[in-house]
């Protein structure tokens, strides 16, 4: 019964988003002004002139994280070097620096849902073949907790990982780990500090995990303590490989 009501609840909020997309024109990703009729037949979901404000993440970048590395011959960051981590990879679409500042931000409190397809087509265009190096089974967006997803009626986590299923053909299971906690925003907090709050913040849903290879998805990446606790709880259950994106990473910035 839940898994329909789940079923149910995702095909209406897509019916919604295909609605508001006819209603509502789109917005540029990065000045968030409207796109214009050539844009939107060409499928652009930014302006031309916008595209060379981002920063994509090129290499070198750490071989774990994914963060960009100042030095070529450099494989990791200096924490990856140093600590333990549950997560065989990571890889990021924009360094978290200038112009995407203000996009990203729209994008977790200015209710841009729409944000999330222009990102998600930038991670099946660069990263599509990533996935299915790794033989990514399923697709775990980092979950919100729920008394502060309803204040903010939505998790845009959450709307990038859908967005990703849909244009590669990954499932995507929003309800495989749910937050047991509200923990405070990390953005706030130092790296030791991020660590402790969101230990045991995060909880499996399903009692038993089928799955041995899964995709973690999140808005940023900083220190990477989320994610890290999301992988936590996945591999106790069983999951043997555990890889993860981010829209964009801002650690060593």
């Amino acid at each position: 019964m839940k898994r329909l009501q789940r079923r149910l609840k995702y095909e209406t909020e897509s019916a919604l988003d295909r609605i508001l997309e006819i209603l509502f024109p789109p917005r540029c990703f990065v000045c968030d002004r409207l796109l214009d009729t050539l844009d939107i037949q060409a499928g652009r979901k930014i302006h031309r002139v916008c595209r060379g404000k981002l920063e994509p993440v090129k290499q070198p970048f750490c071989f774990h994280c994914g963060c960009p590395l100042p030095d070529e011959g450099a494989e990791y960051c200096s924490d990856c070097r140093r600590k333990h981590s549950c997560i065989e990879q990571g890889r990021a679409l924009f360094v978290y620096r200038g112009t995407i500042l203000k996009s990203m931000y729209r994008f977790k409190y200015a209710n841009r849902r729409r944000y999330a397809a222009f990102l998600a087509e930038e991670a099946a265009a660069r990263y599509g073949d990533w996935f299915k190096e790794k033989e990514i089974e399923v697709i775990v967006p980092v979950p919100m907790f729920r008394k502060k997803k309803r204040q903010r009626g939505y998790n845009q986590a959450e709307l990038f990982a859908r967005k990703i299923s849909e244009y590669t053909g990954i499932p995507c299971k929003s309800h495989m780990v749910r937050r047991i906690r509200n923990t405070l925003p990390q953005k706030e907090l130092g790296d030791r500090e991020r660590e402790k709050n969101v230990k045991s913040a995060f909880q499996i849903s399903d009692f038993v995990v089928q799955h041995k290879k899964i995709l973690i998805v999140d808005d940023i990446y900083t220190t990477g303590a989320t994610v890290e606790a999301v992988a936590e709880v996945l591999h106790k259950a069983g999951v043997e490989q555990i890889y993860v994106l981010s829209a964009c990473i801002g650690k060593g910035f």
